[in-house]
């Protein structure tokens, strides 16, 4: 019997043929059988033709939250993942193709959130279509921190520094497989989606960023559904875990409920503003340092409110207005320049 007639193989086959109907012919899949079609495709069973009619079929289609998760499940079970000893880990991401619009504060956010005494982990990826913008990894490299640790040493970083970033290429091998697939496709799929949900370091709370609004109950729900205790999913800036300086909606997931509602930076003490195009990883680097050095005020509030807020869903304030005190504290005393030093190695 050869790969393609295999009985995964066949039952691979007989899912994609339910999946390719159209968006009102195709049947949804249970957790299950969601799994096991991702499983197939990131094995060396799975034929390149496969892989692209499933992507192209699931973006007609449309995933389920049931589906999401088996996703997930499939995702997380070929990847390396991590278990650092800490408390109040907070997971923080936004898309692995990067940004192409917005400027990316969101490394300034989690460094400062890393020196109020919040354990921060990233997860990005570089060179992953469609954007293939400015990713965390592309802004760490530019400030000189390593982005591409083996899982183990990000672990030790975690525990140790408060703060660690995992890139796709170390830890996600089975999706890693399916790149040279989706470099050729150029539209985004479920994968992009569930890339932005995965929770590699096992943490119990959680910050990430959606496109649109219509994703955010699921991701949160997702999330929520897979051991996560607290979920805020954001309409961000490109789809990332940034929030601008202006009424954002959020899903909010805690201990099983989900309520909706806005988040507004005047409800803060903080003034609405245009966000700062995308700039370069090297620019972005360069006025992240300075924003942290405390020599460019230009995107202070925008750090501030994103600081606050990933403070206080990782329960170390009991307000996002203490959370915001917190943040100016440890900017205006050098405290998070001095982080980055540290993971800087210096």
């Amino acid at each position: 019997m050869n790969e393609y007639t295999s009985e995964a193989g066949e039952r691979f086959r007989k899912r994609l043929i339910v999946t390719a109907k159209g968006r009102h012919g195709a049947k949804d899949m249970s957790q299950q059988e969601a799994k096991e079609a991702l499983e197939f495709l990131v094995s060396a069973a799975a034929h390149p033709a496969q892989v692209g009619a499933f992507l192209t079929a699931m973006r007609f289609k449309g995933a389920t939250l049931e589906e999401m998760i088996g996703f997930l499940d499939a995702m997380e079970g070929t990847a390396t993942l991590i278990s650092p000893k800490v408390k109040g880990l907070l997971n923080c991401n936004g898309p692995y193709d990067g940004r192409k619009r917005a400027l990316n504060l969101s490394v300034a956010a989690a460094i400062v959130t890393s020196a109020a005494g919040v354990p921060v982990v990233l997860h990005s990826d570089t060179g992953l279509p469609p954007k293939d913008g400015v990713t965390n990894a592309r802004v760490l490299e530019a400030l000189n921190v390593e982005a591409a640790h083996e899982p183990a040493l990000v672990e030790q970083e975690i525990e140790r520094k408060a703060f660690g970033h995992l890139h796709a290429n170390r830890y996600l091998h089975g999706v890693g497989r399916l790149k040279p697939v989706r470099q050729v496709l150029f539209y985004r799929s479920f994968l992009h989606a569930c890339e932005v949900m995965l929770n590699p370091a096992g943490a119990k709370c959680s910050l990430i960023g959606a496109a649109h609004d219509t994703f955010l109950e699921r991701f949160a729900m997702a999330a929520g559904q897979r051991g996560q205790t607290r979920v805020l999913a954001i309409q961000g800036l490109d789809g990332g875990d940034e929030l601008p300086l202006a009424p954002t909606l959020v899903a909010d997931y805690q201990a099983g409920e989900l309520t909706r509602y806005i988040l507004a930076p005047t409800d803060f003490g903080l003034r609405e503003a245009p966000h700062h195009r995308c700039e370069s990883p090297s620019e972005t680097a360069r006025r992240t340092e300075a924003l942290l050095a405390g020599t460019d005020d230009a995107h202070l509030d925008a750090v501030l409110f994103n600081s606050a807020v990933r403070i206080y869903i990782a329960g170390k304030t009991p307000t996002i207005e203490a959370g915001l005190s917190l943040a100016r504290e440890v900017l205006s005393s050098g405290v998070a320049m001095t982080k980055l030093c540290e993971l800087r190695g210096l």
